[in-house]
């Protein structure tokens, strides 16, 4: 177990905590590479049990990096799929 948590953990933190700035929650967001989706589906998803509104600036980052998320995954799902068809399909003997 690390003794200081990573960089994406501590931005992570920032962007689900509802009481930071916005401008700090927006900043961090974009500073994530590769955020999780459960997180951007988080802040994406209106519930009935939230209790303060997610501001309209990060609320709409988020959409575009939930956009380029789904994209980029897609996009490596391919890269290997057709990577292991070419194997699977080629003869025992490697001929």
């Amino acid at each position: 177990m690390p003794k200081f948590m990573s960089v994406s953990c501590a931005l992570r933190r920032l962007v689900e905590d509802a009481n930071a700035p916005v401008g700090a929650r927006v900043r961090a967001l974009r500073q994530l590479a590769h955020p999780p989706l459960v997180l951007l589906r988080r802040l994406l998803v209106d519930t009935d049990k939230r209790t303060i509104k997610v501001p309209s600036r990060l609320l709409a980052v988020a959409t575009l990096k939930y956009a380029a998320e789904v994209e980029f995954r897609k996009i490596k799902k391919s890269k290997s799929g057709g990577r292991r068809q070419r194997q699977e399909s080629a003869n025992a003997l490697g001929i």
